[in-house]
């Protein structure tokens, strides 16, 4: 199933890893302690039995080794986002920038990975190396979560966490283009027909990684509380005791999501190294880089176009680098330049893709992720890319484009791409209407002339008859009605028990205009008669986060009482959320700025009311919403009564599902249809350099986003998503333009290259980084050509 995954049933006996090579006729280099006959310089013959299945025993370590690195980097990017948000308090906007700016070092840093390994150190020793970076970045960014253990600023934390990124930054950057290199490299040229198979499960390991990370580490970081509230740091300017709640997210566990990831990081570099003494460990070439030489070229031959050394009509451009550099090198480097020109307007479609980690995820906090019993965390919706492609690969290749064929449709690399483009313009088209719906669904006060007042019934064994103006409702016990009318104007109010030794009650009363009131109804405590409790309701509501007021509902206490509001609602000992304490029958605390989340209450009576117990509650805040926490008494016990004042209606997670097809469906046509074209169309000697252009694509694509975010042109976040899919759009058009203008180069020209079909650049590998076979003692003059 896995080699039908991503190869579409074609045996690939030439890789990326090995077709360059054995097509040049190149010989393979000398092998560290192992030379080409096999026999080590230790003169211990080579085991050649250590393998399984006909596999050599060394890949299974570094297939293992793919996992928890792809495990460590997809887990710990699943929560970035909201770690910068809700944790160092940065705004979604800068946020956005500092995760795209993470991924635009995560792209650039391949190419310095790449030739290190192919010019210094070699595949082995810069993984091994690198993969110590990583896990210091990983170990660094984790200790940045744990604010009790540290006492340090939020300053502090910020440097931390961004010099850990940077690590990571590199050290996954670094060893992207070698581990899958370094696992060719293990295959014996009677073993070269198991290469498109290794991939294959290589690539599922990616998956699988990613997958299960994208899956855990929300859970490790929504659903397990670490350190209370006390745990975010605190900022210069906020003495709150609230700041916690509101704006750190000090109920999440950020540092075991980061964690767990650091631990993966660390057995991977375990398990790299358990294979060492079975390595096939191949020496750097030595001599002068390719990537040096094709920028040399360029820059030798524009130099000479522009002091007119040499020029003539009719003789390309790239010529004039001759006799600097061979001439088949040189028409080598032309051939790249117009794949490169291709690449051009591709960085767009990257920009689109990687928001499913910020904007897409920022989207999906302010929505409703409860499922039946089944609550989804708004950074777990990132898995479902990895699933769909799993699933998209072998459906796209065993129905989509046999059928596209038969219909001479979509039959051209570019055209295939210009159709990904185009599906993940619409994504975000999608994704800009359910942002208007989500924007349409915040809280909304009163209108201009109108207030809304909830009524609550706190007797315990009696109805209550309320007759305002016209209206008439009954209120049972312990229960909450709400009323919407004119405000600023006279209100007749009647109020009548069921239970006659309560009596009833007459009152007139104004109503702020654009309130939110609240009236208890409840006894006198001398009289055994109705009594009215009215309170004000105006708030400073935010449309991503609740209002809470917590209010002493208790008829006839003599003492005060003390209410502590508790995440995750375990009522347990953990540190308080929110406190109000020595309340009064009928007085009341105000909480704004409440995190999205569940909430225990625990109540805890003064020496006054001895004898009353306590008591634990649980209700989940939802964004936007507005509540008052009513504590009453039965008997000797307390009790807690959540009513809703305002509640917005909550926009279903599953809206997202659509954005996600799309995009993924666009990324099957896009991904491995241009890692396709990039290889096919380079010459033998160059594809490690249409490699490293593909991946700079990515690199290219998040500064995009970094740009546009920071920038904060667009204001509105519906906006922001048409922007992007009207720029989708555009670079489609342009890039359609484009292909009627492309001359392919035909396979047999192009040497036959073939590329392991992966969706994913994570399995791209960067070949051979030596100059190749070129003749450079044949020197010819460009008056030749």
């Amino acid at each position: 199933i896995t080699s039908e995954i991503t190869t579409g049933r074609r045996k690939q006996e030439e890789t990326m890893l090995g077709a360059d090579q054995a097509q040049n006729g190149e010989t393979i280099q000398e092998v560290e302690g192992e030379p080409e006959s096999e026999q080590p310089k230790t003169g211990k013959k080579v085991v050649d039995f250590l393998t399984c299945r006909g596999f050599p025993l060394s890949i299974f370590f570094i297939v293992g080794n793919e996992f928890c690195e792809r495990f460590s980097y997809y887990g710990m990017r699943a929560v970035l986002v909201l770690y910068l948000t809700f944790y160092l308090h940065f705004d979604e906007d800068t946020s956005t920038s500092l995760y795209h700016t993470f991924i635009v070092f995560c792209y650039a840093t391949p190419l310095l990975g790449a030739i290190i390994a192919d010019s210094l150190l070699g595949k082995f020793k810069t993984i091994f190396i690198l993969s110590i970076v990583y896990v210091v970045g990983n170990v660094t960014l984790m200790l940045s979560a744990i604010p009790p253990a540290l006492n340090c600023s939020e300053t502090a934390y910020r440097v931390m966490t961004f010099g850990g990124l940077a690590l990571i930054a590199l050290g996954t950057g670094g060893i992207k283009p070698c581990v899958s290199a370094f696992g060719g490299d293990q295959f014996q040229d009677h073993q070269k027909h198991l290469l498109s198979k290794f991939f294959s499960v290589f690539y599922f390991s990616i998956n699988a990684g990613s997958v299960i990370s994208t899956l855990l580490t929300p859970v490790l970081r929504g659903d397990i509380n670490c350190f209370g509230p006390e745990s975010c740091p605190a900022t210069a300017n906020d003495n709150s005791t609230n700041r916690t709640a509101s704006k750190c997210g000090g109920e999440d566990c950020y540092a075991l999501s980061f964690g767990v990831p650091a631990a993966l990081m660390i057995i991977s570099l375990f398990v790299f190294l358990g294979g060492s003494r079975l390595y096939t460990k191949h020496k750097p070439p030595g001599g002068k880089n390719i990537f040096f030489m094709f920028v040399g070229c360029i820059a030798t031959a524009t130099k000479n176009w522009l002091l007119k050394k040499g020029r003539r009509k009719g003789v390309k451009f790239i010529h004039h680098a001759c006799p600097t550099y061979p001439v088949e090198f040189a028409n080598d480097v032309w051939a790249v330049l117009r794949v490169l020109v291709i690449f051009l307007p591709l960085p767009v479609f990257w920009s689109l893709f990687d928001q499913q980690g910020s904007r897409w995820t920022l989207q999906a906090t302010r929505m409703n992720g409860d499922v039946g019993a089944i609550h989804i965390k708004p950074d777990q919706m990132q898995a479902l890319n990895p699933i769909l492609i799993l699933v998209f690969i072998p459906f796209f290749e065993v129905v989509v484009y046999p059928i596209l064929n038969k219909l001479h449709l979509l039959r051209r690399p570019l055209q295939r791409m210009v159709c990904g483009m185009l599906l993940a313009g619409l994504a975000f088209m999608v994704a800009g209407f359910i942002q208007l719906k989500v924007q349409g669904t915040g809280y909304h006060p009163p209108i201009g002339g109108e207030a809304r007042v909830t009524f609550t019934n706190l007797l315990t064994d009696s109805r209550v008859m309320v007759e305002i103006d016209d209206r008439t409702f009954n209120i049972g016990p312990d229960q909450s009605t709400m009323w919407i009318g004119r405000s600023n104007m006279t209100h007749s109010m009647m109020f009548t028990a069921d239970n006659p030794i309560y009596g009833n009650l007459s009152e007139d009363t104004t109503f702020e205009d654009q309130s939110l009131g609240h009236v208890l109804i409840g006894l006198d405590e001398l009289s055994q008669q109705l009594d009215l409790v009215s309170l004000p309701g105006r708030y400073n509501v935010t449309e991503d986060e609740a209002t809470v007021r917590v209010i002493n509902g208790v008829v006839g206490l003599t003492g005060e009482i003390d209410v502590q509001l508790y995440n995750p609602s375990d009522c347990e000992d953990e540190d308080t959320q929110f406190a109000a304490n020595g309340l009064g029958f009928g007085q009341y605390e105000i909480f704004e700025n409440v995190s999205v989340a569940e909430y225990s209450f625990v109540i805890n009576a003064t020496a006054e009311a001895e004898g009353a117990k306590s008591v634990c509650g649980d209700r989940e805040m939802v964004a936007g919403g507005v509540y008052s926490v009513i504590v009453t008494r039965s008997n000797s016990s307390f009790r807690v009564n959540v009513v809703k004042s305002s509640e917005p209606d909550s926009v279903s997670l599953l809206l997202q599902i659509p954005m996600y097809v799309l995009i993924t469906a666009g990324e099957i046509m896009f991904s491995i249809t241009g890692l396709e074209f990039a290889y096919s169309q380079a010459p033998a000697s160059m594809k490690s350099i249409c490699q490293a252009a593909w991946l700079l694509t990515v690199c290219f694509g998040n500064i995009i986003d970094a740009a546009v975010t920071q920038s904060q042109i667009i204001e509105n976040q519906a906006g922001e998503f048409f922007f992007f899919a009207s720029l989708m759009g555009l670079m489609a058009i342009i890039l359609a333009i484009m292909s009627l203008f492309y001359k392919y180069v035909p396979v047999p020209q192009a040497r036959k290259s073939k590329v392991n079909r992966s969706t994913d650049e994570e399995t791209m590998a960067f070949v051979d980084s030596s100059p190749g076979n070129y003749d450079t003692s044949v020197k010819t003059d460009i008056s030749e050509l």
